[in-house]
């Protein structure tokens, strides 16, 4: 029965490995110590940015972790910069959202307008501002801590923002938010919310979102949850565990085969790398 057992688990965890496929591909530049956003500007480009702290700067690298251009988003702040989405017309936005001690009022999204980044030294973005309807207190009390947000993504000329649980007791909810593409003042309501886990603030808080063919990809520092948008509801499908557990804040999905991340440089868990996992056509549910 031993024997038996042992052959399972071997087997199991062979085909989850083959289905993971997680490629460390390239070492961040160092100026890019907290890369907490990510998408393609075209096939073989990427654009991340800096978390809090950094100037309001967009990184442009290849897939071999080489700069190679850089933008600045003039009139803008980088408060706490959490994710970055681009729309069908090549439109930019990015999520200055994060809000850790659940009291800030000056939340906002910056939208660049399509246009060859590639030979630009700056730009001018329009302003998304936002609040949330379920938001009274600022900050809440600790059982209420559901209006930091690290994920940002565009589908079907809306914007979407997935919130980061920091409830003491830890509950592991996600909140989810819509929101139109233009400039202007938005007071969001809550549109649903996803269950991602109790097993703590760095298995099950948020960290990043994408969306690609109706698919909302979830990340965590140590998972991608994946929902498919069903008659405007997110029923779960899949998720795949990521190793080495690190740091990961960023995700973008290029097809329904590859997705790539990057996660922060720490002391503790290192990082401050560029990931690619492949999907095979095989799914594990774990």
């Amino acid at each position: 029965m031993k024997k038996v057992l042992f052959i399972l688990c071997f087997v199991i965890f062979s085909i989850s490995t083959f289905a993971q496929k997680n490629h460390k591909i390239a070492r961040l530049p160092e100026i890019i110590t907290e890369s907490s956003g990510l998408i393609f500007y075209n096939d073989t480009l990427l654009i991340t940015h800096n978390d809090s702290g950094d100037k309001p700067i967009l990184y442009f690298i290849n897939l071999k972790g080489k700069l190679i251009h850089k933008v600045i988003v003039n009139n803008a702040k980088n408060v706490d910069w959490e994710d970055i989405t681009k729309d069908d017309q090549g439109n930019v936005y990015i999520a200055d959202i994060g809000n850790n001690s659940n009291q800030r009022k000056d939340l906002r999204i910056y939208k660049i307008k399509s246009l060859n980044l590639l030979s630009s030294s700056s730009v001018n973005p329009e302003i998304i501002e936002i609040s949330y309807k379920e938001q009274m207190d600022f900050p809440p009390n600790d059982d209420g801590l559901n209006f930091d947000a690290e994920g940002l993504a565009y589908h079907n000329d809306s914007l979407w923002i997935i919130t980061k649980c920091r409830n003491i007791p830890f509950e592991g909810n996600a909140y989810v938010y819509k929101l139109p593409t233009k400039a202007g003042k938005y007071h969001l309501k809550r549109k649903t919310h996803l269950f991602i886990g109790k097993d703590g603030f760095t298995k099950d808080a948020v960290t990043s979102l994408d969306i690609y063919n109706d698919k909302f990809y979830v990340l965590t520092y140590n998972r991608i949850l994946i929902y498919k948008l069903i008659d405007n509801k997110l029923e779960f499908e899949n998720q795949y565990y990521l190793k080495p557990y690190s740091q990961k804040e960023s995700i973008t999905v290029k097809n329904k085969n590859e997705i790539y991340l990057t996660d922060e440089a720490t002391k503790l868990l290192g990082g401050g790398y560029l990931y690619k996992l492949t999907i095979d056509a095989t799914k594990i549910n774990y």
